[in-house]
């Protein structure tokens, strides 16, 4: 559903524990902002057996508030050290956020960098590939339970 690549099964969603860990971080880095903005961030991290994804996005505590969701995929392969991978994905969606946040917007000047097509990118010798959408990650993946996807 996220997925750079075609799976034929489901992902395996990081756990909860993992994601909160990410978060908080994130929070303890850009918390100001977040308090400034009245938004927060939401991270899920997925695996797959030739993918690992991480999504972060950056909602509004009033969810009809437009959100930034970066999503970050780098194949894997039986050697891959897939924890290294997701260190190097956080990593590189901190430059994003870094980047992103050091944007003021002003009513003459808003942030609307989308990238919605996967694109490469190389951060500390991996390659990855990422997006940035519109997309309310979470509501979506509350959408599908509910439609019992």
């Amino acid at each position: 559903m996220f997925s750079r690549l075609d799976h034929d099964i489901k992902a395996v969603l990081f756990p909860k524990e993992w994601a909160d860990g990410l978060k908080q971080i994130l929070l303890n880095i850009y918390g100001d902002k977040c308090l400034k903005d009245e938004k927060t961030f939401e991270v899920f991290g997925f695996s797959y057996p030739n993918e690992a994804l991480l999504v972060i996005s950056y909602v509004g505590l009033d969810k009809f508030k437009t959100p930034v969701t970066l999503f970050l995929s780098s194949d894997l392969n039986e050697k891959t050290d897939t924890d290294k991978v997701m260190d190097r994905m956080f990593d590189g969606a901190g430059v994003f956020f870094d980047q992103f946040f050091a944007h003021e917007d002003t009513e003459d000047e808003i942030w609307d960098e989308y990238i919605l097509d996967w694109d490469e990118a190389e951060f500390g010798n991996e390659k990855f590939f990422y997006r940035v959408t519109r997309e309310n990650v979470g509501l979506t993946m509350q959408a599908d339970m509910l439609l019992g996807e």
